[in-house]
């Protein structure tokens, strides 16, 4: 701003410092304004879609994309970095500063079931920043049996995703909006499916980058070819909003997520759950009004937090309600729906790692690596 200031002194910008911040203002409030009205469109035409929690095929979508996402909760779509990692789940993150990066993540899980993406993006001089993408999924090999038990061979199962992002920041480079195109393959033994996708994302940062906001559609689409003909199902479709803020003089960053914006009503009442049934009439005990209310409210929020020592190190910590709900056992309470993880820079590398308590008995690690290529060989 100090720059524009001198130049506006010698006549050669026409441009003054409050239209500037006009246009910031009223761009927002338009491109919030759009993205509300298109959800509530895309939900009022796609009531089926809205659904979540094994009601929907391709679910490994939802598995987070990079170290720093897993960390942080399982999605992060607020903070518009540099990050390339996060561009699969908000591709409005891609922008000149990615150019040229790559991303590699890999999570062994359990029962030698793995996953891992990796992306490379590429920015054009006045026309954006292009990123494509390759995430899967390997269940295992399984063994095979007839209906009477025999022991017939073995199967194999996987999931492929491909997208293809495109990114662009908007005027003065505050805003930004992107898409991704996805295509996905899904392969359960001599069954298999296919189907496509679109996200649709848009970020603010605000010029001291101290504030984040950002907003996503994900996996507006549907199959395409069915596993079993005329047995169509729903994709995950995903609706989220992020704002993060990190003090000036200090290195903190505080992140909340507002998630699943396309269904309100996320519990469920497991009839099983002796904790939730009265021992003399056998009824289950409803809930109050007000209980339930704050208890799908905490579902939909997600609060993490990142601590930033300088440029090369960072320590993250998440927790997640709705995950510890889903996941956790009344009879034994446990680190469900709690992640953390740190980021560091060796040489040229950023190397990143997440801990995850997904399962009662066993941790999920994630490993990220990030490197921009033209620092090896030029751009």
């Amino acid at each position: 701003m100090f720059i524009h200031f001198n130049h506006l002194k010698k006549g050669i910008h026409k441009i003054k410092p409050k239209s500037f911040r006009l246009w910031s203002i009223t761009s927002f409030m338009l491109i919030t304004k759009r993205l509300f009205i298109f959800t509530l469109l895309l939900l009022s035409a796609k009531t089926n879609f809205a659904q979540i929690g094994g009601s929907s095929t391709y679910n490994f979508l939802e598995l987070p994309y990079s170290a720093r996402a897993a960390a942080l909760g399982g999605t992060f779509v607020g903070v518009r970095d540099g990050d390339l990692g996060l561009a699969a789940t908000n591709p409005s993150f891609l922008d000149t500063s990615v150019n040229n990066h790559v991303v590699m993540s890999y999570t062994p899980l359990y029962a030698g079931i793995d996953y891992g993406y990796v992306a490379y993006a590429r920015s054009i001089k006045d026309i954006g920043t292009f990123d494509v993408g390759i995430k899967d999924i390997n269940y295992g090999t399984f063994t095979q049996a007839d209906d009477i038990g025999n022991i017939t061979g073995t199967f194999t199962a996987a999931e492929y995703m491909f997208n293809v992002g495109y990114g662009r920041s908007l005027k003065d480079s505050l805003f930004s909006a992107g898409i991704n195109l996805k295509g996905v393959y899904s392969a359960l033994d001599q069954y298999y499916s296919f189907g496509g996708m679109v996200d649709l994302g848009v970020s603010y940062v605000s010029p001291n980058r101290c504030f984040f906001l950002g907003a996503v559609i994900q996996n507006v689409g549907a199959q395409i070819k069915e596993y079993y003909p005329g047995n169509s199902e729903p994709v995950p479709l995903d609706a989220d909003i992020g704002v993060s803020y990190k003090f000036k003089h200090a290195p903190f960053r505080f992140n909340l997520m507002v998630q699943h914006l396309q269904k309100w009503t996320l519990t469920y009442a497991d009839p099983t759950d002796t904790q939730t049934v009265n021992p003399l009439t056998h009824e289950l005990i409803t809930p109050s009004a007000t209980s339930n209310f704050l208890d799908n409210l905490g579902r939909h929020l997600l609060g993490s937090f990142e601590m930033l020592l300088g440029k090369n190190f960072a320590v993250r910590f998440a927790y997640n309600y709705e995950e510890r709900k889903e996941l956790s056992l009344t009879t034994r309470p446990s680190l469900d729906g709690m992640s953390g993880g740190f980021e560091m820079k060796i040489y040229k590398f950023h190397i990143s790692y997440a801990l995850a308590k997904y399962n009662l008995n066993a941790f999920s690690n994630t490993f990220t690596f990030i490197f921009d290529t033209s620092q090896f060989y030029g751009r």
